[in-house]
């Protein structure tokens, strides 16, 4: 990979300025980028990103983004986080590749998020979020991640997150826990054929629509 394919921090900075100029969405579409940090910003309409590769991390750190998110189809080649900020629209990871942690701690989402066919090394976080619509994590693979001889346990932690509406992990593989302690979920929980390699944890969960176990598999399920 030659290093003049790669945008630079003053190129993203341009995207970014055109744009806003331009009254447009932000687009890196197919690019390769070091890395992407945004920290306390307000981006004023939507973030595209589809099928770009991140040779670092992600960033959006207290972010406000005022439409959608797309990182369908990204590579990630290190984390993602994306904590105590605000998505207005929906955030999309379908058949995107993480190889290291996916943490959205305490962000508000006004719309879905679609993390079909996402690959994960290391956890998913979704604690402590408000979403607005539905979690769409069919066929997900959380795994566990190795890294200097330390392991990263391949968890989805929903705990205490607040979703208005399903929550849909058919056919998803998790090799570490699912926990849904205090969980609050709108709708209905579906985990039709879901690999859980450790526990399923739904102590104090609150599902107010139907539950689907349909050939689920999970060490212990601690309510």
């Amino acid at each position: 990979m030659e290093n003049k394919n790669i945008l630079t921090e003053a190129d993203i900075k341009n995207e970014f300025r055109a744009a806003s100029l331009e009254k447009r969405e932000i687009d890196f579409r197919g690019k390769i980028l070091s890395s992407l940090y945004i920290q306390k910003k307000i981006i004023e309409g939507n973030l595209n990103l589809e099928g770009a590769i991140i040779l670092g991390p992600i960033c959006f750190e207290e972010t406000v983004i005022k439409g959608n998110l797309n990182l369908s189809q990204t590579i990630i080649k290190e984390s993602f986080f994306y904590g105590e900020g605000v998505l207005d629209g929906s955030l999309n990871l379908e058949n995107a590749r993480a190889d290291g942690v996916v943490n959205l701690v305490g962000t508000n989402f006004g719309g879905d998020l679609n993390f079909g066919d996402l690959i994960i090394f290391g956890f998913l976080s979704l604690a402590k979020t408000e979403i607005q619509g539905n979690i769409i994590l069919k066929n997900i693979k959380i795994n566990d991640a190795y890294h200097a001889g330390l392991v990263t346990k391949g968890d989805l932690y929903l705990r205490q997150a607040n979703v208005m509406g399903s929550v849909d992990l058919e056919n998803s593989f998790i090799e570490g826990s699912l926990d849904m302690k205090e969980t609050i979920v709108g709708q209905n929980l579906n985990l039709k054929t879901a690999q859980i390699n450790e526990n399923l944890i739904l102590k104090g969960a609150e599902i107010k629509g139907q539950i689907n176990l349909e050939n689920a598999k999970y060490k212990e399920m601690i309510k």
